[in-house]
């Protein structure tokens, strides 16, 4: 019964809800939302000295300075003829302020100041704007524009590539791909073939070879930077496909990151005059060949090759410059001055990285003993149990073997008495 009363009440209140809920929605549309629909959204003056009318603008005009000559001869300055203002006030507090008489003065400059006119500043010219000044730009000759030159390195290093037009190896003639691999990169054959080297490993290569020069032998560029296109079209022995250090994008990080050139003799048959030169001298400047015997012509920089290109470049220059892809020249620091400092800051840190490396080592060398001695304690823990084990097990075999003799004699016993009985 009560279940029965209940579900009308529920659903008299849920009925009143939803019609309470509609009448504040329509109070809600009516009081509030038409209103603000249909108002417009430009705000209208209560009073009416807020504004101008419209028939109190002004309109004045700029005197033309088309008319005033500049200091070096023609030139005129357009402006703008016409200007039109609307001022809009409003009074602070609730008394109007009178009105005031604003007085717009408009400026001639067709009369030049009399007073001090060789110190006040003269208009001579309209402002340049930007295709006045991209229109200078273009019009400025080439010859007063900063070019970057190119570096006694780079120049000296093509002149020797250029030495034996003709490339060869044991693989046949090559020639034409060091200018197809260029002309793929879009950059020029010097660009492509020298450039392309580390500029550190371009300054070793240029004193040993200035050094051969003096020695007289003459000397050439087989192959110098070659990208992983360029690597993968090489034959014979050779590295894998971006693994190479002419400049492979793994091995060294591909243009301008090359590590390693192929050298040889305009006469092929005196290359080992410079594979042996290169064997005996290039320590003191930072290669070596490091493929003897399959790859001779290969010439690679030894473990301080930069330390070595820097002292190189200092007696070159006078100063350490690091030169970079585009020739550009960098400026660094004398290494003289600095050199013991960071000798010994270097010598500090590996004096602490030693003794972090000892105290490291002892404490292994602790833990490592600890570890043995709890082995030990362990395996003779187990031997004491196996020997345990072993004297239970014999223990229990003895007495096992005890108790069954015991049976053994009193079963036998018994059976002579029950045969004598049975005799008597």
């Amino acid at each position: 019964m009560r279940d029965l009363l209940a579900a009308p009440s529920a659903d008299r209140m849920s009925s009143a809800t939803s019609w309470m809920a509609w009448g504040l929605a329509g109070a809600f549309f009516t009081l509030v939302a038409l209103p603000l629909a249909s108002s417009s959204p430009y705000p209208t003056p209560s009073r009416q000295d807020w504004s101008i009318p419209q028939s109190q603008a002004t309109t004045f005009s700029l005197a033309s300075a088309s008319s005033v000559q500049g200091s070096t001869g023609d030139e005129s300055v357009p402006l703008v003829t016409t200007v039109k203002t609307l001022s809009i006030k409003r009074p602070i507090g609730n008394g109007s302020e009178p009105d005031a008489d604003h007085t717009i003065v408009a400026a001639s400059i067709s009369d030049p100041p009399t007073a001090d006119a060789a110190n006040e500043p003269k208009l001579t010219s309209a402002p340049s704007t930007t295709d006045d000044e991209d229109d200078e730009d273009e019009a400025a000759p080439a010859g007063s524009r900063a070019t970057p030159s190119v570096s006694e390195i780079d120049a000296y290093l093509w002149k020797v590539y250029q030495r034996q037009p003709l490339k060869k190896d044991r693989g046949g003639d090559f020639s034409w791909k060091d200018p197809a691999a260029a002309k793929r990169m879009g950059k020029t054959l010097q660009s492509y073939v020298i450039l392309g080297m580390e500029a550190d490993f371009r300054e070793l290569v240029y004193h040993a070879g200035r050094a051969m020069d003096a020695d007289g032998i003459e000397w050439h560029i087989v192959s110098g930077f070659r990208d992983d296109w360029r690597q993968s079209i090489a034959t014979g022995v050779k590295a894998r496909t971006g693994y190479s250090r002419h400049g492979g994008s793994r091995a060294v990080g591909g243009y301008g990151h090359g590590r390693a050139i192929d050298i040889g003799h305009i006469d092929r048959d005196k290359n080992e005059d410079v594979w042996r030169w290169i064997d005996d001298n290039g320590a003191k400047y930072g290669l070596h060949r490091p493929f003897r015997s399959f790859d001779p012509p290969h010439v690679e920089p030894r473990v301080e090759w930069r330390r070595v290109a820097s002292r190189l470049r200092q007696e070159r220059t006078g100063i350490a410059v690091a030169e970079d892809v585009t020739g550009t020249v960098e400026a660094r620091e004398p290494v003289e001055e600095t050199r013991p400092v960071r000798r010994k800051a270097r010598a500090a840190v590996s004096n602490r990285r030693s003794a972090r490396g000892r105290q490291a080592n002892h404490r292994a060398t602790r833990g490592r003993v600890v570890t043995v001695k709890a082995n030990n304690r362990g395996t003779r823990g187990r031997a004491a149990t196996v020997k345990r084990r072993n004297v239970a097990a014999r223990s229990a075999k003895a007495k096992h073997e005890k108790r069954r003799r015991v049976a053994a004699r009193s079963a036998k016993a018994k059976q002579e008495k029950r045969r004598r009985v049975a005799a008597r």
